[in-house]
């Protein structure tokens, strides 16, 4: 019995232990900015002063080794090329729209892997996120937009960890095969920070920084599951072969 159970708790950790350290799969890169699997430079996105925010517009490439993409929002800037100064005294809101073409492996249309998740996170401090039914901005976004969308359809998303946390969008979703758009509807809300009140003040305030980074793949989470219930229904036939 000391042995079975010995052998069972060994695969249990060997298992867990593959579990835990499974490979990251919901990544991307984006077609013609950075393929090299290597990080590469920011990718910048360029303010739309209407409606007053930033879209992006690119293919997507599904790539499960990449580095996480870097993002940098640029400020508005005036007619001179310089920044412009936000009163930020109150919370401001500016809409980030992105459109994304699920391209196929190797370029290769609609074969490939889909995309079932996205993940990012703000590194420029003063700001935060937000998604579409904030009851704290009813009208900030059209009437009936999701975060996320197909084919500019509503598609349904789970949030997922870490939650509460304002800087970070992270949710899974049914798979978007390649052949198809993601979008992906959200805002950035400037909060300001405690010394810092006025955005475009500084030199440095010329981006919002963003990455998009990888997370363990939902169905390591159900090979997991699967192996673990393999290990009991195993100890289960042992202690019936026994009795």
């Amino acid at each position: 019995m000391f042995r079975a159970t010995s052998r069972f708790g060994a695969l249990a950790v060997l298992l867990v232990g593959f579990w835990a350290d499974a490979p990251a799969h919901a990544q991307v890169i984006i077609s013609g900015f950075n393929q090299s699997l290597e990080p590469g430079p920011p990718i910048q996105v360029g303010f739309f002063n209407d409606p007053n925010g930033w879209q992006f517009t690119a293919s997507l490439l599904f790539e499960p080794t990449a580095p996480p993409m870097i993002k940098d929002f640029q400020s508005p800037h005036g007619p001179t090329g310089a920044p412009i100064l936000l009163d930020a005294t109150q919370p401001l809101p500016f809409l980030v729209t992105e459109l994304f073409s699920i391209l196929g492996t190797a370029g290769v249309p609609f074969v490939g892997q889909p995309v079932t998740d996205w993940h990012e996170r703000i590194l420029t401090p003063g700001w935060q996120w937000i998604t579409p039914g904030d009851p704290n901005f009813p009208g900030l976004f059209p009437p009936g937009t999701s975060l996320i969308t197909r084919d500019g359809q509503p598609w349904p998303s789970n949030p997922l960890p870490p939650f509460n946390d304002p800087t970070t969008v992270s949710v899974l979703f049914p798979p978007i095969d390649p052949g198809h758009v993601l979008d992906i509807h959200k805002a950035l809300l400037w909060v300001g920070t405690p010394t810092q009140r006025i955005w475009g003040d500084d030199p440095s305030e010329t981006f919002i920084r963003v990455i998009e980074y990888p997370t363990p793949e939902p169905s390591s989470f159900v090979l997991g599951a699967v192996g673990l219930a393999a290990l009991a229904a195993l100890r289960l036939r042992r202690r019936n072969r026994k009795s």
